[in-house]
């Protein structure tokens, strides 16, 4: 399947072509919090599926009000991008990648990791190239107000892709499982956070056994 994520233009507004109508559709539906932020990039997906050991599943990226301002910033826009096209960088994972430590996307990922990484000894290099996380849908809101039916073309791009993980990845679905199921029935049954609405990922907040799985996964 294409990477749809190629033909994303480099300026605001961050929307695919082939979502422009089915965008339009959705909007009007929203409530403010709800609103898409399309003066920020989309992030369908972070990391390299080549080398990622461990798959995280989430709903759709938040929003921060330091977002357009950092996804401004030319090394960050950069990083972004070269990930949504596939292409290699030292930092994969880029939110843990110290140059852009006060980011919003740093701010959210380093205390959801900080317990992995600790546990398995990691560098944040390393660890940045053994994780991806993928979101359901691509684009950026404070709050989702996402119904559980696919909304836009790309999904079709990033439930494909998650799909291929399950059975030679570890998948720990985060957020949002009657939106998962309705991809694969699959996701349902896989790991899941206890507590979703906080995403850390720890002892405390998975199943018996979950984390230590995750940690062996890794290493």
């Amino acid at each position: 399947m294409k990477n749809p994520w190629l033909d994303l233009t480099s300026q605001a507004p961050y929307l695919l072509e082939i979502d422009q109508k089915q965008i339009a559709a959705f909007a009007p539906r929203q409530n403010s919090n709800a609103a898409l932020q399309l003066s920020s990039i989309p992030e369908p997906f972070i990391g390299n599926p080549e080398t990622a050991r461990v798959v995280l599943l989430l709903l759709n990226p938040g929003h921060d009000k330091d977002d357009p301002a950092a996804h401004s910033n030319p090394q960050l826009k950069q990083a972004i991008f070269r990930n949504l096209r596939h292409e290699t960088q030292p930092f994969p994972f880029y939110p843990l990648n110290p140059a852009f430590s006060e980011a919003p996307t740093a701010r959210w990922w380093i205390p959801c990791t900080r317990v992995l990484k600790k546990e398995t000894g990691l560098s944040y290099k390393d660890l940045s190239e053994r994780l991806l996380a993928i979101e359901w849908f691509p684009y950026h809101s404070k709050s989702s107000g996402l119904p559980t039916r696919r909304v836009c073309e790309s999904q079709e791009y990033t439930f494909d892709l998650a799909r291929k993980m399950i059975g030679n990845q570890f998948v720990l679905r985060m957020r949002s499982v009657n939106h998962w199921a309705g991809v694969d029935k699959r996701f349902r049954d896989v790991p899941a956070l206890r507590n979703p609405q906080c995403c850390h990922i720890s002892r405390r907040n998975t199943e018996p056994g979950v984390f230590e799985a995750i940690v062996k996964a890794l290493i």
